[in-house]
């Protein structure tokens, strides 16, 4: 075959190859690019967390003119600047009783709204917690200055509302202190039937109480002090189940929040009453670690 013909192959071959290995690079720069970009961040395989919370709490969850406030929704915030830069969504509003049912049907990601650590409930949901220990209390009128006792509380009517621990606690008072339960939707049918003289006391988590004698302090409600009925609330971060690792992550962060001086700040301003009234208030209502991990993302509460 004449040289001339050799070339010319050669010429029509060359630049085919030039462009395969230029395709192979641009193909190879691209797998690069694609596996250095980050993942998008998420927490409970969620990439955007939604949290519930009350919105008719003073001192706990509190909102007003779209303004939110109180215990509850200062974690939230810490919560939200520690998963940093998962992004949430504007909190949502909850009622005492929907708080599981939110989690179990994905309406919420996170609830943070006053919830009691409980046997059953663990068994649904997992806990990160508790944030703040308290006790079930009473809250009276300023017509009620005598009931220094629950025994001076024979023969009164006495709110709660539905979905809480308290409605257990204060049926049990049925037989000893002789009063009348009263079972309302929400705190605020309670508050209102206080102030109307329609019910004698309110009752529930003297944390929560100490937010309303606060809030109501012209109307002069008040706490009675050291009566207490019930066993010991523990306030948690309701998480839905199947993520542990997630879980755990939060309650390690949970145990430094704790014992930080941002936590007892974040108690007396939220809760100035209650800080007021009780000069020892940190040791009822400052979890140890132990009691953290006892109740902290496990089914139920560990020995």
């Amino acid at each position: 075959m004449p040289a001339t013909s050799l070339k010319t192959r050669s010429s029509v071959r060359l630049p085919g190859r030039i462009g395969g290995s230029a395709a192979v690079l641009a193909l190879l720069l691209s797998l690069a690019s694609c596996s250095s970009e980050e993942p998008e961040p998420e927490f409970l395989g969620r990439p955007r967390i939604t949290v519930a919370t009350h919105n008719d709490l003073p001192g706990m969850s509190y909102s007003e003119n779209y303004d939110r406030s109180g215990l509850d929704f200062l974690v939230f915030q810490h919560v939200k600047e520690e998963l940093d830069p998962v992004p949430f969504t504007e909190p949502v509003d909850v009622a005492s009783g929907g708080r599981v049912t939110q989690l179990r049907k994905e309406k919420a990601d996170m609830v943070i709204a006053s919830f009691s650590i409980t046997a059953e409930r663990m068994k649904l949901i997992d806990f990160v917690g508790p944030y703040l220990k308290t006790r079930q209390g009473f809250l009276v009128g300023p017509d009620s200055a005598d009931v220094q006792r629950l025994s001076d509380l024979r023969g009164t009517r006495i709110c709660t509302w539905e979905g809480t621990t308290s409605k257990e606690a204060l049926n049990d008072i049925k037989n000893t202190a002789h009063a009348e339960p009263v079972v309302l939707t929400d705190a605020s049918d309670c508050i209102k039937q206080l102030l109307d003289h329609e019910v004698q006391a309110v009752s529930t988590d003297q944390t929560i109480l100490y937010g309303f004698a606060q809030h109501y302090e012209d109307d002069r409600l008040r706490v009675v002090p050291d009566v207490t009925i019930g066993v010991p609330q523990d306030y948690g971060i309701g998480l839905p189940k199947g993520y542990r690792k997630d879980c755990r992550k939060l309650k390690d962060w949970l145990k430094e929040y704790v014992g930080t001086s941002t936590w007892t700040r974040d108690v007396e301003t939220s809760l100035p009453a209650l800080t007021a009234a009780d000069t020892g208030w940190i040791s009822k209502h400052k979890p140890s670690d132990a009691e953290i991990e006892a109740r902290s993302c496990r089914d139920s509460i560990s020995p």
